[in-house]
Protein backbone atom coordinates (compact mmCIF):
# COMPACT_ATOMS: atom_id res chain seq x y z
CA UNK A 1 0.00 0.00 0.00
CA UNK A 2 2.85 2.35 0.83
CA UNK A 3 4.48 1.65 -2.53
CA UNK A 4 1.26 2.52 -4.32
CA UNK A 5 0.98 5.77 -2.38
CA UNK A 6 4.56 6.68 -3.29
CA UNK A 7 3.82 5.96 -6.94
CA UNK A 8 0.74 8.18 -6.81
CA UNK A 9 2.85 10.97 -5.31
CA UNK A 10 5.28 10.73 -8.22
CA UNK A 11 2.45 10.81 -10.75
CA UNK A 12 0.99 13.82 -8.97
CA UNK A 13 4.33 15.63 -9.09
CA UNK A 14 4.62 14.92 -12.79
CA UNK A 15 1.13 16.31 -13.42
CA UNK A 16 1.96 19.43 -11.41
CA UNK A 17 5.17 19.96 -13.40
CA UNK A 18 3.38 19.58 -16.72
CA UNK A 19 0.50 21.78 -15.58
CA UNK A 20 2.80 24.60 -14.47
CA UNK A 21 4.64 24.58 -17.81
CA UNK A 22 7.98 23.51 -16.39
CA UNK A 23 10.91 25.44 -17.87
CA UNK A 24 14.45 24.21 -18.46
CA UNK A 25 15.71 26.72 -15.89
CA UNK A 26 13.75 24.81 -13.23
CA UNK A 27 16.18 21.89 -13.51
CA UNK A 28 17.68 22.35 -10.04
CA UNK A 29 14.22 22.33 -8.48
CA UNK A 30 13.27 19.22 -10.38
CA UNK A 31 16.49 17.48 -9.28
CA UNK A 32 15.75 18.34 -5.66
CA UNK A 33 12.19 17.06 -5.96
CA UNK A 34 13.43 13.86 -7.60
CA UNK A 35 15.96 13.25 -4.80
CA UNK A 36 13.28 13.84 -2.17
CA UNK A 37 10.80 11.55 -3.93
CA UNK A 38 13.42 8.81 -4.33
CA UNK A 39 14.31 9.03 -0.65
CA UNK A 40 10.64 8.78 0.32
CA UNK A 41 10.06 5.81 -1.95
CA UNK A 42 13.14 4.01 -0.59
CA UNK A 43 11.91 4.66 2.94
CA UNK A 44 8.47 3.27 2.07
CA UNK A 45 9.84 0.06 0.55
CA UNK A 46 10.72 -2.99 2.60
CA UNK A 47 14.52 -3.45 2.69
CA UNK A 48 14.44 -6.88 1.02
CA UNK A 49 12.67 -5.71 -2.14
CA UNK A 50 14.92 -6.01 -5.17
CA UNK A 51 13.27 -4.73 -8.32
CA UNK A 52 16.11 -5.78 -10.62
CA UNK A 53 15.87 -9.49 -9.74
CA UNK A 54 12.85 -10.30 -11.97
CA UNK A 55 14.38 -8.40 -14.88
CA UNK A 56 17.72 -10.18 -14.44
CA UNK A 57 15.98 -13.56 -14.30
CA UNK A 58 14.06 -12.80 -17.49
CA UNK A 59 17.21 -11.58 -19.21
CA UNK A 60 18.95 -14.89 -18.39
CA UNK A 61 16.08 -16.83 -19.98
CA UNK A 62 16.04 -14.91 -23.26
CA UNK A 63 18.28 -16.20 -26.05
CA UNK A 64 21.22 -13.93 -26.82
CA UNK A 65 22.68 -15.54 -29.94
CA UNK A 66 20.87 -15.14 -33.24
CA UNK A 67 20.72 -18.88 -33.97
CA UNK A 68 19.26 -19.54 -30.51
CA UNK A 69 16.70 -16.80 -31.05
CA UNK A 70 15.63 -18.31 -34.39
CA UNK A 71 15.51 -21.84 -32.89
CA UNK A 72 13.33 -20.55 -30.04
CA UNK A 73 11.04 -18.79 -32.50
CA UNK A 74 10.65 -21.89 -34.68
CA UNK A 75 10.14 -24.16 -31.67
CA UNK A 76 7.42 -21.85 -30.35
CA UNK A 77 5.34 -22.03 -33.54
CA UNK A 78 2.82 -24.89 -33.35
CA UNK A 79 2.52 -25.05 -37.14
CA UNK A 80 6.09 -26.34 -37.31
CA UNK A 81 5.59 -29.23 -34.86
CA UNK A 82 7.40 -32.35 -36.00
CA UNK A 83 9.68 -30.59 -38.47
CA UNK A 84 13.44 -30.80 -38.08
CA UNK A 85 15.04 -27.55 -39.20
CA UNK A 86 18.72 -26.99 -38.44
CA UNK A 87 19.74 -23.41 -37.75
CA UNK A 88 23.33 -22.19 -38.07
CA UNK A 89 24.51 -18.64 -37.44
CA UNK A 90 27.35 -16.90 -39.19
CA UNK A 91 27.44 -13.47 -37.54
CA UNK A 92 24.04 -11.88 -38.13
CA UNK A 93 23.31 -14.24 -41.02
CA UNK A 94 21.33 -17.39 -40.32
CA UNK A 95 21.46 -20.55 -42.43
CA UNK A 96 18.39 -22.83 -42.46
CA UNK A 97 18.73 -26.50 -43.46
CA UNK A 98 16.23 -29.30 -43.48
CA UNK A 99 13.40 -30.97 -45.37
CA UNK A 100 9.97 -29.34 -45.33
CA UNK A 101 6.71 -30.75 -46.76
CA UNK A 102 5.80 -27.88 -49.08
CA UNK A 103 6.75 -24.43 -50.35
CA UNK A 104 4.27 -22.66 -48.07
CA UNK A 105 5.95 -24.19 -45.02
CA UNK A 106 9.36 -23.16 -46.38
CA UNK A 107 8.16 -19.56 -46.80
CA UNK A 108 6.73 -19.57 -43.27
CA UNK A 109 10.04 -20.75 -41.77
CA UNK A 110 12.09 -18.26 -43.76
CA UNK A 111 9.68 -15.46 -42.81
CA UNK A 112 9.92 -16.29 -39.11
CA UNK A 113 13.71 -16.31 -39.32
CA UNK A 114 13.82 -13.01 -41.24
CA UNK A 115 11.62 -11.32 -38.65
CA UNK A 116 13.69 -12.43 -35.67
CA UNK A 117 15.54 -9.67 -33.85
CA UNK A 118 19.24 -9.63 -34.72
CA UNK A 119 18.90 -11.47 -38.02
CA UNK A 120 20.09 -9.45 -40.99
CA UNK A 121 20.24 -12.19 -43.64
CA UNK A 122 18.65 -15.61 -44.05
CA UNK A 123 20.34 -18.24 -46.20
CA UNK A 124 17.60 -20.66 -47.27
CA UNK A 125 18.88 -24.20 -47.76
CA UNK A 126 15.52 -25.84 -47.01
CA UNK A 127 14.50 -28.62 -49.36
CA UNK A 128 10.99 -29.39 -50.58
CA UNK A 129 10.75 -32.98 -51.86
CA UNK A 130 9.49 -33.40 -55.42
CA UNK A 131 6.05 -35.03 -55.82
CA UNK A 132 6.35 -38.66 -56.83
Amino acid sequence: MRQFAAFLILVGLFIVLVGTQFQASDGNRLAAVARLAAARIRAAMPPAVNFAAPVDALRKELPTRTDDAVRARLAGDKRLAGLNVNVFAEGNAVKLRGVVPDDAMRKLIVGLAENTVGVEQVIDELVVPANR
